[in-house]
C-alpha cells in the first residue's frame, strides 16, 4: 500500500514539474518547436523604398545663381527614418518637363515614383485613366502623428473640397497653397502720398497719378499662357459671379470646375455677353498704364526689383524672390480691389483673392499600385501623414514661400495678404475653364482686342463660339459628366 502510494505521489509530482516547465517555456518539446529562447531572432522586417518627387522643395545646395539652401524636407525624412528603421525615403528630382507627357510615360511603364506632384486641376483631365490613387478612404483614418485625428480634419475647411474631381473623388491631398496679390513698391506710394486703393476707381486714380509722375504703373506679362491675364480674368470674373452660381454648381463646393462650366454652357447658363462685355471693357481702359509691349515677352519681375514699374501681379513665391534680388526699397502686397456696382453695373461688390492647392505639397500616388503592390500604400500614406503635421508643413513653407493647408501650421512672415479674411475667385481663368482649344482661342482674340486690332464684339463673339465648341468636345469625352 504505501509502495504504491508513494509511486503516485512521485508520478504526481513528476507531472506537475513537467507541466510547470512545458509553460515556462524552459525545456523540452516548446523550446525546440518554437525556438525563441535559444537566441534565435524574430523574422525581419520588410523594408520599403518610398520615391517622392518634391517638386520645388527638392532639397539643394546653396548656389551663386540660387543662394537658398533647400533642406527641410531633408531633416523631416531622418527624423522618419529615425521612427520607422524599416522605410527609406528617396527624392526624385522630375525637372520642368510637360508634366502630362511625363505622368503618360509613367503610367505606361508603371514606373512613377510612389509620390509625386501635379496640380489638382490638371488631374482632372486624366483621373478616369486609373492615373491616380482615390485618397477619400484614407482621409478618414486617423492620423497617428497627430493624437489619431482624423487626417481629413487637420486640412483647413473647404480645401478638399476644392480640389475634388468631376466624379467627386479625392485624387489629390493638398496640404499646402499658393496666394496671389498685388506688389507695389512702397516708396513710389509714399512719395505721390498713394494709399492702397480698395475699390476699382481708387485703383485706376493712383495709376493715373503715378503715370503722370513718368513711371510706368503696372507690368503684365501678356504673352503666354500663364499667368497674369488668366489672374485677371478669374479674379474679375468670381467678382461678376460670385454668389451667382447655385444653378451652375452641381457638387455644391462654391467653385466652377471644368465639367460645372461644360454643362453651363450647354445649358445655357453661361457664358454672359453682357458680363463679358463689362468685365473685358474696364481690362482695356486698364491697358493704358501697362507696360508698352506687354504681348511681347516681359520680365515683371525684373522691371519692378529696378523700380521701373510701381506694380506687379505676384505669387506667394515673389516675396521670397524679391528678398533674394534685395531690392533697393521696402515693397508690400494688396488684394485685388472690389469692381463695385458703380464701375460695372453687373459687378457683385464682393471682393475675391486667388488662393488654391498649387502648392509645391500636393502629394499624388499612382493608380496601379492598388493592384501592383497594394501592400505599400499603407507605408506611403503613413509617411505622408507623418508629413502633413502642422510643424512639418511650417518647416517646408518657410523655406519654400508656400501657404500651408493644416490648421496649426504658420505662413511665412510677410505673407499675411494672402490670409485675409474675403471670398476665394469662384471662377477659374481662361486658361484652366474648358480646354486647352478655348484657351488658345481666349488668348490669342483677348490679345488682339487689347491692342486695339479688334473690337470688343469680335473678342466676346469668338469666346462664346469657342465656349460652345469646347463644351461639346469635353462633354463628348467624359459621357459621365452628364449623369
Amino acid at each position: 500500500m504505501f509502495k504504491r502510494k508513494y509511486g503516485f505521489m512521485i508520478a504526481f509530482f513528476t507531472s506537475i514539474i513537467l507541466l510547470l516547465n512545458a509553460c515556462s517555456g524552459g525545456g523540452g518539446g516548446q523550446e525546440q518547436t518554437t525556438g525563441e529562447n535559444k537566441g534565435q531572432e524574430k523574422p525581419a522586417e520588410k523594408q520599403w523604398v518610398i520615391k517622392i518627387d518634391p517638386q520645388n522643395n527638392l532639397p539643394r545646395k546653396a548656389t551663386a545663381t540660387d543662394p537658398r539652401e533647400i533642406k527641410a524636407l531633408t531633416e523631416i525624412v531622418a527624423e522618419y527614418e529615425k521612427l520607422k528603421p524599416n522605410v527609406k525615403i528617396e527624392f526624385v528630382d522630375v525637372g520642368n518637363q510637360d508634366r502630362s507627357a511625363w505622368m503618360q510615360a509613367r503610367m505606361l511603364s508603371k514606373d512613377a515614383p510612389d509620390v509625386f506632384w501635379d496640380n489638382y486641376d490638371d488631374t482632372w483631365l486624366h483621373y478616369q485613366k486609373g492615373w491616380f490613387l482615390k485618397m477619400d478612404d484614407w482621409l478618414q483614418k486617423p492620423n497617428p502623428y497627430q493624437n489619431d485625428t482624423p487626417w481629413k480634419d487637420m486640412f483647413v475647411p473647404g480645401i478638399l473640397d476644392s480640389v475634388r474631381a468631376p466624379d467627386g473623388a479625392l485624387y489629390v491631398v493638398p496640404a499646402d497653397g499658393v496666394g496671389v496679390a498685388i506688389y507695389y513698391n512702397k516708396k513710389i506710394f509714399n512719395d505721390l502720398g498713394l494709399g492702397i486703393p480698395k475699390t476699382w476707381s481708387e485703383f485706376m486714380d493712383a495709376q493715373a497719378k503715378i503715370k503722370e509722375a513718368g513711371i510706368t504703373p503696372f507690368a503684365v506679362e501678356g504673352k503666354g499662357d500663364c499667368c497674369h491675364l488668366h489672374w485677371i480674368d478669374s479674379l474679375m470674373s468670381s467678382q461678376f459671379y460670385m454668389g451667382k452660381i447655385t444653378d451652375m454648381d452641381r457638387n455644391n463646393n462654391n467653385n466652377l470646375e471644368v465639367n460645372e462650366i461644360a454643362l453651363a454652357v450647354q445649358d445655357g447658363k453661361y457664358p454672359n455677353q453682357e458680363q463679358l462685355s463689362q468685365q473685358w471693357k474696364l481690362v482695356k481702359d486698364w491697358s493704358q498704364y501697362w507696360n508698352k509691349g506687354f504681348t511681347s515677352a516681359t520680365d515683371s519681375l525684373q522691371m519692378f526689383a529696378q523700380s521701373k514699374v510701381a506694380m506687379i501681379f505676384g505669387g506667394s513665391w515673389t516675396n521670397g524672390q524679391l528678398k533674394q534680388a534685395k531690392v533697393p526699397f521696402e515693397f508690400g502686397a494688396f488684394n485685388f480691389p472690389v469692381i463695385t456696382p458703380q464701375d460695372a453695373s453687373l459687378a457683385t461688390g464682393k471682393q475675391t483673392k486667388i488662393y488654391g492647392a498649387w502648392g509645391a505639397l500636393q502629394w499624388l500616388v499612382p493608380g496601379y499600385l492598388a493592384k501592383e503592390d497594394p501592400e505599400k500604400i499603407p507605408v506611403i500614406m503613413d509617411f505622408l501623414m507623418f508629413l502633413s503635421k502642422p510643424e512639418n508643413v511650417s518647416k517646408v513653407d518657410l523655406e519654400s514661400d508656400g501657404e500651408p493647408n493644416i490648421v496649426g501650421a504658420s505662413p511665412p512672415p510677410g505673407h499675411e495678404v494672402f490670409h485675409e479674411d474675403m471670398d476665394i475667385a469662384n471662377m477659374q481663368g481662361y486658361n484652366s475653364r474648358l480646354d486647352k482649344s478655348y484657351s488658345n482661342v481666349f488668348l490669342a482674340s483677348l490679345q488682339t482686342y487689347l491692342t486695339g486690332s479688334d473690337s470688343l464684339e469680335k473678342f466676346t463673339g469668338r469666346v462664346i463660339e469657342q465656349s460652345k465648341k469646347s463644351s461639346e468636345n469635353l462633354i463628348k469625352q467624359n459621357p459621365d459628366w452628364t449623369k
